[in-house]
């Protein structure tokens, strides 16, 4: 690449170290120039990577998150089709890997902390919009109106939030209603019918009750979902659109539920490869398909949610391509335009997108007013195995199980202390330890083991004087 054709000012020395993360080389011709730091605020407006197939924004991603989970201790939730990022496992601590249907599956059936009436209708809308009910004229508003109760029904009771109380649910409707509804038996029967592929077809397993990592601890860790295993199992990407879009709602629940109240800046990131089959630009004509990847782009910032989108193209939702801090893109070919204009970079330079060579993108943050050349580090994948990975998870899942178990003991120990010696009080760094219990965030290593050094010193002082 003749680099000297790409005439955009570098930032100046003292802007491009006013972040914390360090993700690329500010490129001014052949020179590189010196590094450059990613601001957090900047990130916390979200973030969208463009560029054609194999021209390096995967590899963008994995030098992101190695620099980004150095200096910050956030838990991810990153969604991809082909397995590239497996090999992060070896290089960030407690990262799981997950496939849907061999060792993660949600119950769609249970509303966690919502509203079941609200998220049966949500789950409604999801399957609509997936075309497992809407793709022949036999749909009709009374077959919406059966299906909603029913579900809503099931979202209630506890004991019935599975395919088998589904079903169970579906005969007691039809007993007690049959005489106010015409045709409710066949309306059930075609319902049953559409929906069948995941109460006992080959979907049934994303769709289990059986998992390795509960949906309401999914958002605490780092996590990577390949959704190619929904492929594996006889999927198409209709599937695969479904469960992501039942996984988000969780999400959109939770962070509705914690609010913008006590907003600290980011405290989860949510990566999306392939955002164009997730997030088309035609989006406002698939009723709810995409809607809370969008949402969560326009809504959700000030919970603390960061979206990171990439695509081989900017022809995702528009209201998510306004809604970033961050923009940049490797070589592209097509929709200069509208690129140009996220870019913040005169129409005229449109050929310089055409120009970048793999490894090379070029930026616009909020914080700096023109756009720049960036050269990225590759990073180098090493082989990891399933076996590996198997392994790897349990172990992370057994010491997160551990420390919760030490967590509980600690706290258990501390209520003792202050319950069998009023004159024992926590100092101001002792009150701010216990509040670490409380983030969301894990506990380093070192924080667990100096607090519960502290603790148990305390515990046994007290024994020690009784």
């Amino acid at each position: 690449m003749d680099k000297t054709k790409i005439d955009l000012d570098p930032p100046s020395f003292k802007a491009s170290k006013e972040g914390s993360v360090r993700i690329g080389r500010i490129m001014r011709g052949y020179s590189k120039k010196y590094s450059f730091s990613l601001s957090i605020k900047d990130l916390e407006k979200h973030m969208f990577i463009c560029g054609s197939t194999g021209t390096g924004k995967s590899n963008f991603i994995q030098n992101f998150l190695i620099n980004f989970t150095k200096h910050h201790e956030k838990p991810f939730f990153l969604v991809e089709f082909k397995g590239e990022y497996h090999f992060l496992q070896e290089k960030l601590e407690n990262l799981i890997i997950l496939w849907p249907g061999e060792n993660f599956s949600i119950n769609i059936f249970d509303p966690l902390d919502a509203n079941p009436k609200i998220h049966a209708e949500r789950v409604f809308d999801i399957l609509k919009s997936g075309q497992f009910l809407d793709d022949s004229a036999e749909y009709s508003p009374q077959m919406e109106r059966v299906l909603i109760e029913i579900l809503t029904e099931v979202c209630e009771n506890k004991n019935m939030q599975s395919w088998e109380g589904f079903e169970e649910n579906c005969k007691d409707y039809l007993d007690k209603r049959k005489t106010e509804i015409p045709m409710l038996k066949q309306t059930l029967i075609s319902l049953k019918n559409r929906i069948r592929r995941f109460s006992i077809g080959p979907m049934k397993a994303i769709f289990d009750t059986d998992t390795t990592l509960s949906i309401s601890k999914l958002f605490n860790q780092k996590v990577i979902l390949d959704l190619s295993s929904i492929i594996r199992l006889g999927g198409e990407k209709e599937d695969a659109l479904f469960f992501l879009n039942m996984v988000l709602k969780y999400l959109w629940d939770r962070n509705l539920t914690k609010g913008a109240n006590s907003y600290d800046g980011i405290n989860h990131l949510t990566i999306i490869e392939d955002a164009q089959y997730f997030a088309p630009q035609d989006i406002s004509k698939k009723s709810k398909l995409t809607s809370y990847l969008e949402d969560i782009a326009l809504l959700q910032r000030g919970t603390g949610e960061c979206l990171i989108t990439i695509a081989t193209r900017p022809n995702i939702s528009k209201d998510i391509l306004a809604n970033n801090g961050v923009v940049l893109t490797f070589k592209n070919h097509i929709e200069k335009d509208i690129m140009c204009e996220l870019l913040n970079l005169d129409t005229e330079k449109k050929n310089y997108l055409s120009m970048l060579e793999e490894g090379y993108c070029i930026i616009r943050v909020n914080s700096i007013k023109e756009p720049f050349l960036l050269g990225i580090p590759l990073i180098k994948r090493n082989t990891i195995t399933v076996s590996d990975i198997t392994r790897k998870n349990q172990n992370i899942l057994e010491n997160t199980q551990t420390k919760l178990a030490s967590t509980t003991e600690i706290i258990s120990k501390s209520k003792k202390l202050n319950k069998n010696n009023s004159s024992v009080e926590l100092i101001k760094k002792e009150k701010d330890d216990l509040l670490l219990l409380n983030k969301n965030s894990p506990l380093s290593k070192n924080d667990y083991d100096n607090f519960n050094a502290f603790i148990n010193k305390l515990y046994n002082d007290q024994e020690k004087n009784k």
